[in-house]
């Protein structure tokens, strides 16, 4: 049987999710014909928004307390800078005041060379506030774990998507050696330029324990105890910028785990990124990986 790409795969789930369990999505201009690079599934339930980027998330709160599960759609995680009022102020602490659930699935696309204003990612500030859950899926599986929890929870959800990996058929696992001297927590498309640094390492006898992070929040850290015990240097890169955001938070939180070891945080430099190739500000390819862990093993640790 042939794979279902992530694409294939985010259809899949949002067909059943509208057309036959009355699910409701909402977002700008998502009924376009082939709308959202292909995910948005032809149903009655798809809803286009006003331009305007806090009436939409307005909407999808109320029809998560009246129970729709609504999926909402963000083109450009850029928007959320102006959109995510309603989800962190209202959805996220509804139950806590009122005792009444507001589940609403976030969509925030993400991709490099488009304009100042089209060309970031977000995750990080939803992981500052409490009460949403936050996936980064690169994988038709991961996305499905994440709709699964979605699913079974009555927590709003933010899901960092990356165009890139929208074709990707098949699954990413960790990668772990017994002799590896780095540990590599590769977050979003930042997973798939490890994964080329690591086979350019190996070909030069360096070999890296590389794991693969979808959950943001809650994060699984216990698991990565032992490896750090035993190599006590990481290396956390993200798609997003550094700076007071998911690298160097899951970077301090590995290290508070394991107080001997020391993290590292890489990703993109803290400047503009566009179309302009003076500020392409691109994630970290393969081989600015390869020079930045090559770096870190010179590290001393403290």
């Amino acid at each position: 049987m042939e794979k279902l790409s992530l694409r294939q795969t985010i259809l899949e789930i949002l067909d059943k999710h509208l057309n036959q369990d009355n699910g409701i999505l909402l977002g700008e201009c998502v009924s376009d014909p082939g709308g959202v690079e292909g995910t948005i599934p032809v149903s009655k339930n798809v809803i286009d928004t006003p331009m305007s980027e806090v009436a939409g998330p307005d909407f999808a709160v109320g029809c998560a307390i009246v129970g729709r599960r609504p999926v909402y759609v963000v083109r450009f995680q850029d928007f959320m800078l102006m959109g995510q009022s309603p989800f962190i102020a209202w959805a996220a602490p509804y139950k806590e005041m009122t005792g009444i659930p507001c589940p609403v699935f976030i969509r925030g696309m993400a991709c490099d060379y488009f304009n100042v204003t089209h060309s970031n990612l977000l995750h990080s500030t939803f992981m500052h506030f409490p009460g949403i859950n936050v996936y980064a899926p690169m994988t038709p599986g991961e996305y499905r774990e994440a709709w699964k929890l979605f699913m079974s929870d009555d927590k709003p959800m933010y899901v960092s998507e990356y165009r890139d990996a929208l074709d990707a058929t098949d699954e990413m696992t960790d990668e772990i050696h017994d002799d590896a001297v780095l540990n590599v927590f590769a977050i979003s498309k930042a997973r798939q330029n490890s994964v080329i640094a690591k086979s350019i390492l190996e070909k030069e006898g360096i070999k890296i324990n590389l794991f693969h992070i979808a959950k943001l929040k809650p994060l699984e850290i216990n698991k990565y105890k032992p490896y750090l015990e035993k190599c006590q240097k990481g290396l956390v890169i993200d798609a997003g910028r550094t700076i007071c955001g998911a690298p160097e938070h899951i970077a301090h939180e590995l290290m508070d785990l394991v107080p001997s070891c020391r993290v590292f945080a890489y990703g993109t430099a803290d400047k503009f990124k566009s179309c302009n190739p003076n500020y392409y500000n691109e994630v970290p390819n393969a081989e600015l990986i390869v020079k930045k862990i090559k770096d870190v093993l010179k590290k001393e640790i403290l």
